[in-house]
């Protein structure tokens, strides 16, 4: 194992960060304690990760300066489960959920990604938080539109007032999809060709953007297009900084995204 690396690099949201009412972050894979193809700094707990992964929390705590804080991650499994984190379950492993919101300080909700989209959710009038996993199938599901519905039926929280942050995810001239994925989107999506365009060259072959995919789903939730932020990374372009499920096969290391009421 490679000797503890705290250089770590984190990206965060303007948006959010101008509020000064949340902690937030978009882990790379810059820093940590994981070596070979987990090098550096690796969320995932699989083959023989969940040591490295612990050393890893106990670094980003220092980089977001909340060392005091609780993570709570979930058991993804590209479903559109989205579950509300409260003092009586703090505890819970949260199997197949891709979704977590909550209002409790000091506690951050967080989804693990390597190519799917994380997107991160402030309601700075109700004070409700949450964080989303959205691949695909999460996508064509509307888990975003979801999770939304969820916070207004739980805690009151109007979507317009709502401010969501899309980390790095997989490009769209990098994403190739079959049809069978975009008749799905065609479903759910107000403008599918918005996100989807044909392969020249390759029959039946799409290039689907997820990030303009969830945009659109946010604003179909009625959150205004002002208050989405998102990047112009692609984790499977950039080796150097993210992990890539779709370039380096199943083995590979995770990022880490979450949110928190300060």
């Amino acid at each position: 194992m490679n000797g503890i690396d705290n250089s770590i690099t984190v990206i965060r949201s303007e948006k959010l960060s101008k509020t000064g009412m949340v902690s937030h972050f978009f882990s790379t894979r810059k820093g940590g304690v994981s070596s070979g193809v987990f090098s550096s700094l690796n969320f995932g707990s699989q083959h023989g990760e969940a040591l490295n992964m612990v050393r890893d929390i106990d670094l980003l705590r220092g980089e977001v300066g909340c060392k005091t804080s609780r993570f709570v991650i979930p058991k993804q499994t590209h479903s559109d489960v989205v579950a509300v984190v409260g003092v009586d379950n703090l505890d819970n492993c949260f199997d197949s959920t891709d979704g977590l919101i909550t209002n409790l300080p000091n506690v951050f909700v967080c989804v693990k990604t390597a190519d799917c989209v994380p997107i991160l959710l402030f309601d700075p009038v109700s004070r409700v938080v949450a964080a989303v996993h959205s691949g695909w199938r999460g996508t064509v599901q509307n888990i975003v539109g979801k999770s939304i519905a969820l916070m207004e039926k739980a805690f009151g929280c109007s979507s317009s007032d709502i401010i969501a942050a899309i980390g790095p995810c997989i490009g769209k001239m990098n994403y190739e999809v079959g049809r069978e994925v975009v008749e799905a989107m065609s479903l759910v999506l107000d403008n599918p060709s918005e996100s989807i365009t044909a392969r020249h060259g390759k029959n039946e072959k799409f290039c689907l953007d997820l990030v303009q995919a969830n945009v659109q789903l946010l604003c179909q939730a009625g959150v205004n297009l002002d208050n989405i932020d998102y990047f112009s990374f692609c984790t499977f372009s950039e080796p150097e900084l993210f992990y890539s499920a779709r370039r380096d096969g199943s083995k590979t290391g995770r990022m880490l995204s979450g949110i928190m009421i300060q």
